[in-house]
C-alpha cells in the first residue's frame, strides 16, 4: 500500500513539474513576444518620426499610446542605435584626434575644430561658446581669465538669460589691451548671459612679493580671489613663451626671461608660468602674481575650460594637460596634431 502511495505521489510530482515547465515555456514565449512587439514599436515610431516627418501626436494616435510614451520610444531608438544622429557642422569636431588626446592625457572633453583659415579661429571660439552655454547650471559661478581667445569666445555667447549666474575674474589686470583684460572678459560674458558680475580691482603683477601681500590683504581683493577659486566653471587663457603678452608687456625682467628660457618654461595658464611637466614653475614672477591658485580652481570647479590654438601654444597646452589643470580643451586641428 505504501509503495502505491509513493508511486502516486511521484506521478503527481512529475505532472506538476511538467506543468511548471510548460507554464515557464509559455511565459518565456509571451515575454519574447512582448519584447519583440516593443522593439517593433520602437522601430515603427522612429521610422514615422524621422523618415516620414510625422508629429509625436500623430504617432501617438496611430500607435494608440500617449505622447510621453512616444518620446520614450524615440529615446530608446537612439539609445539602442536604431537611430544615429549625425550633425554636419564645422563645429562638430574631429573624433579620432579628440579620442587620441583624451586617451593620452586623461582629459574629460576635447573638441578639435577645423580653422576657417590660417588666421581665423572663429570656429574654435564658436564651439567653446556653444559648449559653455549648454553646460551652465542654475546658480553657477564662472571664473574668467584674461586673454584673446576668451575675449573672442564671449562675442559668440548670445540668446540666453541667466540672472542667477555670477561671473568673477580669476586674475588681476595686465597690459594696455582693454579688450582682453579679465575684468573686461568677465563683464562682457556677464552681459551676454544676463548674469551678475564682480570685478577684481588689482594689478595682475606686483613689483615684489611684499607688494603682493599688501594687495592681497585688501578684503575685497581677497574675497574675489576666493570666489574665483571656488568657481563652478573656469575659463582659462593659455599663452606660449613665443609672442607672450606677459613678456611683451614688460612684466618679466630680462633676467627672469633668461632664467625661464634656460629652464624650458612652457608658457603660462592664467598668468602662472608652468614647467613642461605641468607643475607651477618655481620662478620669481609666479610669486608676484595676483591671481587665483590654479590647483584650487581645478579642485573646486566642475569644469575648467581652456581655449587655445596655434602651433606656438602646443607646448604650454601639453603642459597644462600633463599637470591635470584643465578638464576641457578647445583647439584647432593643426595644434591638436602636435599633442597626440
Amino acid at each position: 500500500m505504501d509503495n502505491q502511495k509513493q508511486r502516486d505521489q511521484k506521478q503527481m510530482n512529475h505532472k506538476e513539474e511538467n506543468q511548471n515547465m510548460e507554464n515557464q515555456k509559455k511565459g518565456n514565449q509571451k515575454g519574447n513576444q512582448t519584447e519583440e512587439l516593443n522593439a517593433r514599436k520602437v522601430m515603427l515610431a522612429a521610422e514615422m518620426y524621422y523618415l516620414y516627418d510625422m508629429s509625436q501626436k500623430e504617432i501617438s494616435d496611430r500607435l494608440g499610446v500617449s505622447r510621453p510614451w512616444v518620446s520614450r520610444l524615440l529615446k530608446r531608438a537612439r539609445e539602442t542605435g536604431i537611430v544615429s544622429i549625425r550633425i554636419s557642422s564645422p563645429l562638430a569636431g574631429s573624433p579620432e584626434i579628440e579620442e587620441a588626446i583624451r586617451d593620452r592625457y586623461g582629459i574629460r572633453a576635447v573638441t578639435v575644430v577645423p580653422n576657417v583659415s590660417e588666421n581665423d579661429h572663429s570656429n574654435v571660439s564658436m564651439a567653446a561658446a556653444s559648449y559653455l552655454v549648454s553646460h551652465i547650471q542654475a546658480g553657477d559661478r564662472i571664473g574668467v581669465s584674461w586673454g584673446q581667445s576668451i575675449a573672442e569666445m564671449t562675442t559668440y555667447v548670445s540668446g540666453v538669460h541667466l540672472p542667477d549666474v555670477s561671473i568673477v575674474p580669476v586674475v588681476g589686470g595686465a597690459g594696455s589691451e582693454v579688450s582682453i583684460l579679465s575684468n573686461t572678459n568677465a563683464a562682457n560674458l556677464a552681459g551676454a548671459l544676463g548674469a551678475s558680475c564682480s570685478l577684481l580691482h588689482a594689478e595682475a603683477c606686483c613689483a615684489d612679493e611684499q607688494e603682493r601681500e599688501i594687495v592681497l590683504s585688501n578684503s575685497r581683493v581677497r574675497e574675489i580671489i576666493d570666489q574665483g577659486e571656488h568657481a563652478d566653471i573656469a575659463l582659462l587663457g593659455i599663452g606660449g613663451m613665443d609672442h607672450s603678452r606677459i613678456i611683451g608687456g614688460g612684466y618679466v625682467t630680462a633676467e627672469e626671461v633668461e632664467e625661464m628660457r634656460a629652464r624650458g618654461i612652457a608658457g603660462d595658464v592664467a598668468f602662472r608660468f608652468l614647467q613642461p611637466d605641468g607643475r607651477i614653475a618655481d620662478v620669481s614672477f609666479n610669486r608676484r602674481v595676483v591671481a587665483c591658485d590654479l590647483h584650487r580652481i581645478r579642485e573646486n570647479a566642475r569644469e575648467v575650460i581652456a581655449i587655445a590654438y596655434g602651433r606656438e601654444k602646443a607646448q604650454i597646452i601639453r603642459a597644462a594637460l600633463r599637470g591635470g589643470l584643465i578638464t576641457t580643451l578647445f583647439t584647432d586641428e593643426e595644434t591638436a596634431r602636435l599633442l597626440d
